[in-house]
C-alpha cells in the first residue's frame, strides 16, 4: 500500500512532526509504503489558481513543489494529514495543499480520484482538546465527503505548547503508530 504522509507544521521536530512519524511508521511496520513530505521545506509552492483546468484536465496543471504530494495521494492507496491548530484552523502550509485538492474534484463536483483511500488525520495544539477535535472532524469530514476517503481515525494532541511535548508523551506516540497500523 503507498501512503502519502503529509507534514504541514513549520516546526522540524515538533508535535505534529512527531506523531506523523510514528504513524508512517506503524504503517510501514503493516506493509505500507510511505512517502513523508514536509511541506514547510518546499520552496516553491502555490495555492489554487482557480483555473479550472483540472476539471478538464483531470489534475492540476500547476508545477511547483506540491505538484509530486497531489499525484502520490492521487496515485496511493491512503494518506496521514498532520497539522497543528493556528486560530482554530490548520496551518497556513496545510490550507496551501488543501486548496489545491480542489483538482481531485472533477466535472459535475464529482471526485476525480479513485474513492475508498484510507486517511488518518493528526491535530496538535496547545489549547484546550475540544478545538483540535472541530478541526480534526472538519478535515476528515471534507476529505471522506468531497473526495472519497475512508477514514482509518484521527487523534489530537493538546496541551503541546512545547515543541517537543509528543516526543516526550509514551501514550501519544504509541497513539499515532497504532493509527498508522490501520493501513
Amino acid at each position: 500500500m503507498s501512503i502519502a504522509a503529509i507534514i504541514s507544521s513549520p516546526r522540524a521536530g515538533g508535535n505534529s512532526d512527531t506523531l506523523a512519524m510514528a504513524a508512517a511508521e506503524g504503517a510501514r511496520e503493516n506493509g505500507g509504503s510511505v512517502k513523508v513530505f514536509h511541506l514547510n521545506r518546499m520552496k516553491n509552492v502555490k495555492g489554487c489558481q482557480a483555473c479550472m483546468v483540472c476539471k478538464t484536465a483531470g489534475r492540476c496543471v500547476l508545477k511547483d513543489d506540491l505538484t509530486e504530494v497531489l499525484d502520490t495521494i492521487r496515485d496511493g492507496e491512503g494518506a496521514i494529514i498532520s497539522t497543528p491548530l493556528y486560530f482554530g484552523e490548520a496551518c497556513g502550509q496545510f490550507r496551501l495543499l488543501q486548496d489545491r485538492f480542489f483538482s481531485f474534484i472533477g466535472e459535475g463536483f464529482k471526485p476525480n480520484i479513485a474513492g475508498g483511500k484510507k486517511l488518518a488525520t493528526i491535530v496538535t495544539c496547545g489549547s484546550g482538546k475540544d478545538s483540535g477535535a472541530a478541526l480534526a472532524d472538519k478535515l476528515e469530514g471534507v476529505m471522506a465527503h468531497l473526495l472519497g476517503f475512508s477514514p482509518v481515525g484521527k487523534m489530537v494532541f493538546s496541551g503541546g505548547d512545547s515543541p517537543s511535548a509528543a516526543a516526550g508523551d509514551r501514550d501519544a506516540v504509541a497513539a499515532a503508530k497504532s493509527l498508522g497500523e490501520k493501513f
